[in-house]
């Protein structure tokens, strides 16, 4: 392995050495996730120091190494998976090699920066709100959230269980599918990828220079697949924000609240603001961000249709650099949440896919409908080669 650029909480060398489709392929998994004999620390000491070590490993852990990959480690994460950025106040913040001076992205940060690090082959996190999605952006590396359900979480601690989903990473699409494919469930009946859909409102505001790193793979996108463009509108941002957030909050306190009124432990900035709202949001509050949800589905599936899958941009601006302030990182956290909400509060796929830039990296996303994950991974593999023929 290289040189540990932070990535790594626990070193393993654990394997089957099975003759299987990842044989000779490594990994590594976040620390919330099981691995027998080890603590889940899920990236905060005081719930170290409260939680036996795993009696077991984790059914995803199983399986690939059934599949023949070898774990080599645990992975830093933000702590309680409940941020986007990378820093922990306690482990430290990983370095991101794509941009040093910028943050790494999380709350599966670590996994993310073992991938970008050439550290390992592939590295398994958690998404809930773009905790996948955002590091794989910030680090130029292929990123992928599951649909809801479609990996088992046993043994992953939760966080938000109506969003949390399995996602991972890979340097190169040919690896991310092969790790789909042993995963992966078979795809909804009809679970076909064959038109691109544009979603206009989201690439509004995104930094200049992704419009021309972005140009040449829309491009090729459109000589690909038949393609349309589509709106959702602001009105429809500004109210299911406000709804998601408000579900995550309320199921991130019943999952974790009895742990923080018993042991008191402390966060760092962000993370402890996000814990005092969610200790007050209702019930009735939960019940009208479900209502939503359930109404504004029927807007995705149109926007969607029998064959669509959603285009836009992972996050719409670069890794933020390690100086921003505060104030200026938790606003552009809720800006990343305004487009990590479309898969994370409906249960989609979503694929990250790095975009030739000689600055910090940018990532553009392809939104699948729920049960096509399979369907979303083989389109990105199509147009990659689609797009290295076009080079």
């Amino acid at each position: 392995m290289k040189v540990d650029l932070g990535a790594l909480s626990v070193v393993l060398n654990q394997g089957t050495e099975a003759p299987g489709p990842l044989a000779g392929a490594t990994f590594v998994v976040k620390e919330n996730i099981d691995v027998a004999g080890h603590v889940s620390t899920n990236g905060h000491p005081t719930w170290a120091k409260t939680h036996a070590a795993a009696a077991r490993n984790a059914p995803v852990v199983d399986l690939l190494l059934n599949a023949g990959a070898r774990l080599v480690g645990k992975t830093n994460m933000d702590e309680m998976a409940y941020s986007l950025l990378g820093a922990n106040p306690h482990y430290g913040t990983p370095i991101n090699p794509a941009a040093q001076d910028r943050h790494p992205g999380g709350s599966s940060t670590g996994s993310a920066v073992a991938v970008a690090a050439g550290q390992v082959n592939f590295a398994i996190g958690t998404d809930t709100a773009g905790s996948c999605r955002a590091p794989a952006a910030f680090c130029g590396v292929l990123g992928f959230r599951a649909s809801h359900g479609a990996v088992s979480m046993e043994g992953i601690i939760p966080l938000a269980p109506s969003f949390d989903a399995i996602g991972w990473f890979a340097r190169d699409i040919d690896a991310m599918a092969s790790v789909g494919d042993v995963l992966l469930p078979a795809d909804a009946k009809n679970a076909e990828v064959g038109e691109a859909v544009l979603l206009t409102d989201a690439f509004l505001g995104v930094e200049m220079d992704f419009a021309s790193a972005a140009a040449q793979p829309i491009d090729a996108l459109k000589a690909f697949e038949p393609w349309r463009e589509a709106t959702l509108g602001e009105e429809f941002f500004k109210t299911a924000l406000g709804h998601f957030r408000n579900m995550q909050a309320f199921e991130a306190w019943a999952s974790d609240g009895d742990w923080i009124t018993a042991n008191s432990p402390a966060f760092g900035k962000g993370v402890e603001e996000r814990f005092a709202y969610a200790a007050k949001v209702t019930a009735d509050q939960k019940k009208a961000a479900e209502a939503f949800r359930d109404e504004a589905r029927k807007k995705i599936d149109t926007v969607l249709g029998a064959r669509g899958f959603i285009v836009m941009p992972t996050t719409p601006f670069r890794a933020p650099l390690l100086s921003e302030s505060e104030e200026t990182l938790d606003a552009k956290r809720y800006q990343m949440m305004r487009l990590f909400l479309i898969a994370s509060y409906f249960g989609l796929p979503q694929i990250s896919i790095p975009l030739p830039t000689n600055d910090a990296p940018v990532a553009l996303s392809f939104v699948g409908r729920h049960g096509a994950d399979r369907a979303l991974i083989a389109f990105a593999q199509r147009l990659c080669a689609q797009m290295k023929k076009s080079l």
